[in-house]
């Protein structure tokens, strides 16, 4: 995840970008696709409380967005499922957060990326810390808050274990080598011989699981790459990216061909159902998705945001 930050941050300093549409978001590979107006909560399954949103953070975490546009209403009414929400659960730990209201767009400012540095200038329902700020003295662009928080209520904090990434002694997620062991078995199991790989997450109540990004080599113009689920050194599940190559924009855009993998920021488990909360990043945003592991598949959950943070 380090890495893919400081590639994007480098990005954001020194490329351009076209402005983009608020109504457009993006895909996996950063290629523009249509979508309605956001709602904005979505509500869970009957007895399942307020759905999770990820939220824009400003550049201390400090101060939370639920991004929406209202087609120039300048006094939206805000859902009572807004008011259900109480934390923000950021690096597996949850921090109160209070209701604000409606915060009005800046139109004149408003640069239309899912940035800290436009946060002022975006309309959205804005939350804030009760106390404190999830970082205290960014000490530059690189350290600032980039990740976006989960936003959720009562009953989720209640009802769910929380796993925390092991992180180094410099506080960043694990990044390390593949095993020769489970390099054999993504081999095998593939057909294909590995090109790159690493481990860039442990977890678990006793560090059992990994998550893990490969790049095979390619057959012909086809590439592969793979992110899966590692529990005590066995494959559980895979989520696969087969593409067609090219030496500029394979996965994402601009990616020179290279698989940056995906990273996952932490997990939950409820009723003993395992489900990551996992950050595809790339030069022109981040795909935030849920996945839920379900016997040896993991399924996309009802949890996702894509924030459009292309370089001005």
């Amino acid at each position: 995840m380090k890495k893919l930050l400081l590639l994007f941050v480098s990005a954001l300093l020194i490329l351009g970008c076209e402005r983009k549409p608020q109504n457009q978001n993006t895909s996996s590979n950063d290629q523009p696709v249509s979508q309605p107006e956001v709602e904005v909560v979505e509500q869970a399954a009957a007895g399942e409380g307020t759905l999770p949103l990820y939220v824009l953070s400003d550049a201390f975490g400090e101060k939370f967005l639920v991004l929406n546009y209202f087609g120039g209403d300048k006094n939206p009414q805000p859902s009572e499922d807004l008011k259900h929400y109480k934390y923000v659960l950021y690096n597996g730990t949850y921090y109160p957060v209070v209701f604000k209201g409606f915060q009005l767009e800046d139109e004149a400012n408003n640069t239309y990326r899912d940035t800290y540095y436009n946060f002022d200038n975006l309309p959205g329902w804005l939350f804030e810390m009760e106390s404190g700020k999830l970082l205290e003295n960014p000490v530059d662009d690189y350290d600032v808050i980039w990740d976006a928080p989960l936003l959720v209520d009562e009953q989720f904090k209640a009802e769910n274990i929380v796993y925390a990434l092991t992180n180094t002694p410099d506080g960043y997620p694990v990044r390390s080598d593949l095993s020769k062991a489970l390099q054999t078995a993504f081999e095998e199991r593939y057909g294909r011989k590995i090109l790159d790989s690493w481990c860039c997450a442990v977890f678990g109540e006793n560090n059992e699981y990994q998550f893990v990004n490969i790049q095979f080599k390619n057959k012909g113009t086809e590439a592969l790459g793979v992110s899966a689920l590692v529990k005590n050194g066995e494959i559980v599940a895979a989520i696969e990216q087969p593409a067609e190559w090219n030496e500029e924009s394979v996965w994402r855009v601009d990616d020179g061909g290279e698989y940056g993998g995906i990273s996952i920021d932490f997990a939950t488990s409820k009723d003993g159902v395992l489900t990551l909360y996992t950050a595809d990043s790339g030069p022109e945003g981040t795909l935030y998705q849920s996945y839920v592991l379900e016997g040896n598949e993991l399924v996309p959950g009802m949890v996702s945001a894509d924030f459009y943070q292309a370089p001005m």
